[in-house]
């Protein structure tokens, strides 16, 4: 299955952006992931630092990122709103019908 250049798709600039935004994020993610590993197998201390470092920048990427998208995106912005920064359990604020243990 062939794929056009997304500058070639057809869609509007806020898609495309809102794609380049999603990748990004995607991307930081797996650089914090992937440093957090070589962090927790890393044995020289000032390597370990410079490894925090760079984990801390990626998690700051992921974190403005995700703030670029929830300005832009009001469903999600009202998904996050309700989501983030609750005491208690996370499933519990979702009202679920089920209760989770």
């Amino acid at each position: 299955m062939s794929h056009l250049p997304l500058e070639e798709s057809g869609l509007p600039a806020t898609a495309l952006d809102m794609h380049r935004a999603i990748n990004a994020l995607v991307a930081a993610l797996q650089s914090v992931d992937l440093n957090g590993q070589r962090l927790e197998a890393c044995t020289d201390p000032e390597l370990r630092r410079v490894l925090a470092h760079a984990g801390d920048a990626s998690r700051k990427e992921a974190a403005m990122l995700l703030e670029w998208m929830r300005r832009r995106d009001a469903r999600l912005d009202k998904e996050m709103k309700e989501a983030l920064f609750k005491a208690g359990p996370i499933v519990a604020q979702f009202h679920y019908d089920e209760k989770v243990q």
